[in-house]
């Protein structure tokens, strides 16, 4: 992967935190561009639930093969999610005890920029 590669939105720990508050049209559209089809849009609502609850969500190999992904809400200054801090790296670098420390230094980057209020790059009305 190199920086500003584009990666679909129907799987990985990013995509959990920014589909938050999609509507189910948008989770339709992005479910159907995914190998699952439009069924898998009820998958992905799971998903983006179980990270809103936890405050960070976790993927191991859902977009490829010995990948995960760990990652965290940017908030905007409504309360929003502008963006997802992640690290990701190969799935035998991603043990439990791992996956934990990789949230607590994340959730903790993201607090101090969640402090600085972002404004939403699509504009106010996010």
């Amino acid at each position: 992967m190199r920086v500003g590669d584009e990666l679909p939105l129907w799987a990985g720990a990013s995509a959990k935190v920014l589909l938050r508050g999609a509507s189910p049209a948008l989770l339709e559209r992005v479910a159907r561009s995914s190998p699952g089809g439009v069924e898998h849009a009820a998958q992905l609502r799971t998903w983006i639930d179980q990270a809103a609850q936890q405050g960070y969500a976790v993927s191991h190999g859902e977009r490829d093969a010995g990948l995960s992904a760990v990652a965290v809400p940017i908030l905007g200054r409504s309360g929003t999610v502008v963006a997802a801090l992640t690290l990701s790296g190969p799935t035998v670098r991603f043990t439990d005890e791992r996956v934990a420390r990789f949230t607590q230094v994340l959730l903790a980057a993201a607090a101090q920029m969640n402090e600085r209020g972002f404004d939403h790059p699509l504009g106010s009305s996010f």
